[in-house]
């Protein structure tokens, strides 16, 4: 109790210094500024009374938790970036061919007889016969092929000729099976391939008998061989003409320009001295026997 009276006398006393000073800065500077009701106040309500203080009362609310902030101090991980997956171009995909249609088997070429030729007129047919002829003109070269049931003439262009590798063995006696497409031209029965390799030789021809220079008057019309060297030559506007002599005399050959673009080794022909090898039928020409190759395989350029 002396206690209690004891704080209360200080808390007076505090109050009255209180107060002087505040007359004392009035004195000094002009009216003090009021004590702040706050601190009097405070004062006042701290003097006790011998009341007791009222009991706390008791609640049954808990203060609300604090809500946690989580500062995340972690260096954020980089974002992955995800590439789009490219969509794939739509491919074209081709109809698929019905399965139950059946495809038609190719038409296959028929092997006729040439007899039977005229009534398939503009098919395509396949040959069997041998060359009893040869001629060439200016697009080309014609083989008269026979086999007992009648004649045609086998009829190839030049690219056709060109690209046919069994032209060397394609002469006079070869036995030839071919295949082309059935025409006429001025009433001859014809058969064109449409390129070399519908051209086969399944028996090569042969090459007449050598026979001397000198003695080619007693073969008038008839397909012989000579071998001599080229003493001359001389240009036409069709062709050339190689005079040819061995020991027993001189013959004038003459060589058509589409055959003799054909020929292996044509340039040695312009060199006088070149031996050759040459096979024709003898014939007579503006009173000069000759010899007429028709084919590029009837000349041969030798060692």
């Amino acid at each position: 109790m002396a206690k209690s009276r004891s704080q209360n006398f200080r808390r007076v006393i505090l109050l009255i210094l209180i107060g002087c000073a505040y007359l004392a800065t009035a004195c000094a500077g002009g009216a003090a500024p009021a004590p702040p009701p706050t601190a009097v106040a405070t004062a006042v309500a701290a003097v006790p009374t011998n009341s007791p203080p009222p009991a706390p009362t008791a609640t049954n609310t808990r203060p609300p938790a604090p809500t946690a902030t989580a500062v995340s101090t972690a260096t954020p991980s980089p974002t992955a970036t995800v590439s789009p997956t490219p969509t794939p171009t739509a491919t074209s995909t081709p109809t698929a061919r019905p399965t139950d249609t059946a495809v038609p088997p190719p038409t296959a070429v028929p092997s006729l007889t040439i007899g039977d030729l005229p009534a398939h007129l503009g098919s395509e047919v396949t040959i069997t016969g041998q060359v009893v002829a040869t001629a060439s003109f200016a697009a080309g070269y014609k083989f008269t092929l026979s086999d007992g049931s009648g004649r045609v003439t086998l009829l190839m262009w030049h690219n056709v000729y060109d690209d046919c590798w069994a032209a060397p063995d394609l002469n006079l006696g070869a036995t030839v099976r071919a295949t082309g497409t059935v025409g006429q031209f001025e009433g001859e029965l014809q058969v064109a391939p449409k390129f070399g390799g519908q051209v086969k030789v399944t028996a090569a021809g042969g090459r007449p008998a050598v026979q001397p220079i000198g003695s080619l008057g007693d073969f008038m019309g008839q397909r012989v061989t000579v071998i001599g060297t080229i003493s001359r030559l001389e240009g036409t506007g069709g062709g050339t003409k190689l005079f040819v002599t061995d020991e027993s005399g001189e013959i004038l050959v003459f060589i058509w320009n589409n055959t003799l673009d054909r020929i292996k080794n044509n340039t040695a022909l312009g060199t006088p001295g070149t031996r050759v090898r040459v096979v024709g039928a003898v014939q007579e020409y503006r009173s000069n026997r000759e010899i007429a190759p028709v084919l590029p395989y009837d000349v041969e350029v030798l060692p």
